[in-house]
């Protein structure tokens, strides 16, 4: 007798005229489509999104948020958690994590803080949104500006496992890395990290600057730049407004247009080997 592996694969090869009566019946099964309805189906599309946000949002406010917020060290007003399949995320870790007002964040971020060095930090400045999927790994320090927009695949400012010491390596779980190679990082206000884009330890990237996609961003970035390719180069200078004075100062605003003259699109960087080519990758910014 066959077993029912065998009998799909024999209604697949239409083996006999009763399998192939069989595929044709499943065919035509699979192949219905209900036409929609004007009117009901609009409705019953209405009726799904709003009673799913209003589910979602009731154990947001009940249960979700207040958990995460009691696992930071600081939370500031209008704080936000999307929803994106997760419900809370989970601290991996002792991470003392601090919000300032306005921070949005997704259900799926991941938060991971080592034991490498005391007392690790992230924080967050007001009214920064950090996309789906981000993922910060911090030994030290990570310091994140205000108004960014941060759609990194990972922040770290260390190099995960060892790197100079192959036997450290041979530990359960591929070993801690050094605390020399402990490089805490800054990305400053107004910026915007594209998706897939990756900082590494010892970074620091200025006020306004834009990462396109999948960018690998290392060493210091001048302010109001736009950036792409691994490791990272400058490929264009950012407009900067006349009216961030009215929230930055008239100071700050002549400093950034003061460090942007200076930069040469396109050129390598001091301690960016192949900067200028984007064909690098990325080493020797961790451990050692």
């Amino acid at each position: 007798m066959r077993s029912w592996a065998e009998f799909k694969v024999a209604i697949r090869k239409r083996e006999t005229p009763f399998h192939a009566f069989l595929y044709d019946v499943a065919k035509a099964l699979f192949g219905i489509s209900v036409p929609v309805v004007p009117g009901l189906h609009a409705f019953l599309y209405n009726e799904w999104a709003t009673r799913t946000s209003t589910w979602h949002n009731f154990w947001r406010v009940v249960y979700y948020e207040p958990m995460f917020k009691s696992q930071c060290a600081h939370v500031g007003k209008g704080f936000r958690m999307w929803y994106a399949g997760n419900g809370t995320t989970r601290i991996l870790g002792k991470l003392a994590i601090h919000l300032d007002d306005d921070v949005s964040i997704f259900d799926n971020v991941s938060f991971v803080g080592l034991t490498v060095c005391e007392n690790p930090e992230l924080h967050i400045g007001e009214g920064t949104y950090i996309a789906p999927r981000v993922r910060f790994m911090v030994a030290k320090s990570v310091r994140i500006g205000r108004h960014s927009l941060v759609g990194c695949h990972m922040i770290f400012d260390n190099s995960g496992h060892p790197i100079t010491d192959a036997r450290a390596r041979m530990m359960r779980g591929g070993g801690h890395p050094s605390v020399k190679g402990v490089k805490p990082v800054t990305i400053g206000d107004l910026c915007f990290l594209g998706e897939g884009s990756y900082v590494y330890p010892g970074t620091t990237v200025g006020d306004g600057v834009v990462a396109k996609v999948g960018t690998h961003i290392m060493g210091d970035i001048p302010p109001f730049c736009l950036i792409e390719g691994n490791p990272c180069r400058i490929v264009g200078k950012l407009p900067i407004n006349d009216d961030l004075a009215e929230v930055f100062g008239p100071e700050r605003v002549e400093a950034w247009r003061a460090a942007q003259a200076s930069v040469v699109v396109d050129a390598p960087r001091p301690g960016v080997p192949g900067s200028a080519r984007g064909n690098g990758t990325g080493e020797g910014q961790g451990d050692g």
